[in-house]
């Protein structure tokens, strides 16, 4: 009898337990009071100077209204009669107007009948695709590497030669006054150790790293404990500087770090601490944002997990925290995920934002890694954007130096050549730096599911960049006539100008001038008829870069500004 008494208490305190089990929810709030329109009396209470100046130069103005309702802090009055129930807040989103909490499913109930919440929804579980062996396939605009200064970039020469990043450094162009952001593991406090490796520590003695956060501490269910150095790698890709050794294209740049999980391969991620953390740097101010975790579904088989057809651009809150980034002028780069051996449509959150420069990984020699996820998107939009090395990619690992494969790796990169590209031209909006990316990338008039629109061209990017910055530069046509400005610009081989003269003119002059004021070529010479004129302008004896063509007739002068790219 007391062996049956035994197991009837054990079972009853199974029960009770599993009776008790929480799980971690989202809980949507009706409004926030009258929070709002006292935010937009005092925005600088919720904004550093540097994001308010950032949504003014390259944010969609049109959205003011909804960012000042979105930005006013969740209602403290609501927050209190939660905690009247003993419901504890995890993390607050402004841009949501919510906040998570572990309920029972007594307290789901109760919590739903509330008359201020809209609605309750499961904290996805993320968990990061185990990386798999490297098979190749397809190749794609293989590149000859250049001559590389390998007593500077050592072995990292290569990668950065891959998507042609070294020439804007060797011109000073890495990332100087730009602000870029990091969500990823082991980021808690300027201590700690990814800043102090040797590829960073230059940023943490120079006082660029501004802060460091920890939202992942915030989950008592979960402790922290992971010693993964995934974040340093990370970093090191993207701004590492370590003469003769590794360097990043966007070393010049300033930090904030975000610790959003322990480790990618030790645990689940709660998607909470990536929103929040979103939010948090934008309202730093920052310019860029660059995340390599790419998840997809797996996201366990519960209802705490997105499926494929959540992959649509509008449904993970960590995409749609991204591409609210990205409305407010925040360039958002991310992995697109290293589940490409399931095939097509393996793309992940927050890569499917339509908002969002997702990428893909390549060798060293431009093929296909296997692992890469591949769109198209639940929507059918091409995914993912563009492409960088992401296999054997040279990078800080431990205290020293090695190599690792992921698209973990190829973001960051792209993610340091977005800081060139703002350096160059810091008026350039998201959507217009995706399109200086995409545009001079391996194969902008043929995009795939595979390498997006290519491999990404970092000179021929901040080429393009610098060339829109100057394009209010562009003198006035002489009077009695005019170029057009060349089609296509920038251009790799040919391209093509148009003059129309308005009366005959006996001699008119077009050439194409250095950035030194050089004359490097003559379009055309002699006379001009009445109408447009077509001139097949072929520049493949340039070498790439930014130059300047001059329309001179009767001593009167017509400029603008034409980039060519390498092949």
């Amino acid at each position: 009898m007391r062996q049956v008494a035994l197991i009837l208490l054990l079972l009853s305190s199974v029960h009770v337990a599993s009776a008790q089990e929480k799980t971690k929810y989202w809980i949507f709030l009706t409004d926030k009071l009258d929070a709002a329109s006292k935010h937009t009396l005092v925005e600088s209470e919720y904004l550093a100077e540097a994001a308010v100046t950032r949504r003014a130069l390259r944010g969609e103005s049109d959205l003011t209204a909804k960012f000042a309702r979105q930005d006013a802090p969740i209602s403290q009055a609501y927050e209190a009669d939660l905690a009247t129930m003993g419901v504890t807040v995890a993390q607050r989103s402004r841009w949501f107007n919510a906040v998570t909490a572990w309920l029972s499913a007594e307290e789901i109930n109760k919590v739903t009948a509330l008359p201020y919440v809209r609605n309750i929804r499961p904290v996805a579980h993320l968990r990061p695709s185990v990386l798999p062996d490297i098979p190749v396939s397809t190749v794609i605009a293989k590149r000859t590497l250049s001559n590389c200064p390998s007593n500077l970039y050592g072995p990292s020469c290569e990668q950065l030669d891959v998507v042609n990043a070294i020439p804007p450094l060797e011109r000073g162009i890495n990332g100087q006054g730009v602000i870029l952001g990091f969500l990823d593991t082991n980021y808690s406090t300027p201590e700690d150790r990814p800043f102090s490796h040797s590829s960073l520590a230059h940023i943490r003695d120079s006082g660029r790293l501004i802060e460091a956060r920890d939202f992942s501490e915030r989950d008592p269910t979960q402790p922290c404990n992971g010693t993964s150095t995934h974040g340093m790698s990370v970093a090191s890709v993207a701004v590492g500087f370590r003469e003769g050794e590794l360097i990043g294209p966007g070393y010049g740049a300033s930090i904030y770090a975000a610790k959003t999980e322990c480790a990618p391969y030790e645990r689940i991620i709660e998607e909470d601490n990536f929103v929040v953390a979103v939010e948090w740097m934008e309202s730093e101010g920052v310019d860029v944002m660059t995340s390599s975790l790419g998840y997809f579904d797996g996201f366990d088989s519960d209802q705490r997990n997105y499926t494929t057809s959540d992959l649509d651009g509008d449904t993970g809150l960590t995409t749609i925290a991204f591409d609210w980034a990205a409305q407010r002028g925040v360039t958002t780069v991310t992995s697109a995920g290293n589940g490409g051996l399931r095939g097509a449509s393996s793309i992940g959150t927050p890569a499917d934002g339509d908002s969002v420069i997702s990428v893909g990984a390549v060798t060293s020699s431009g093929r296909l890694v296997g692992f890469s996820s591949r769109g198209p998107t639940a929507d059918g939009r091409i995914k993912p954007d563009v492409s960088a090395q992401g296999a054997s990619v040279y990078l800080a690992g431990g205290t020293g130096y090695g190599r690792s494969n992921g698209t973990s790796f190829s973001a960051p990169m792209v993610a340091g050549i977005v800081t060139q590209i703002l350096q160059a031209n810091p008026r350039l909006r998201p959507r217009e730096v995706w399109h200086a990316l995409t545009s001079t990338a391996s194969q902008p008039n043929n995009p795939d599911n595979d390498f997006g629109w290519g491999i990404v061209d970092a000179d021929a990017a901040v080429m393009t960049a610098i060339l829109l910055n100057r394009s209010d530069q562009t003198t006035p046509a002489p009077g009695n006539l005019t170029v057009h400005p060349p089609y296509p610009n920038p251009f790799r081989s040919t391209s093509h100008f148009t003059i129309e003269a308005f009366e005959p003119l006996l001699h008119a002059r077009l050439a194409i001038f250095d950035m030194l004021g050089r004359e490097v070529a003559t379009v055309y010479e002699g006379p001009i008829n009445v109408g447009g004129m077509p001139i097949a302008f072929d520049g493949s004896h340039l070498p790439p870069g930014i130059y300047a063509y001059s329309l001179e007739v009767d001593g009167r002068v017509q400029s603008g500004m034409i980039t060519r790219l390498r092949h």
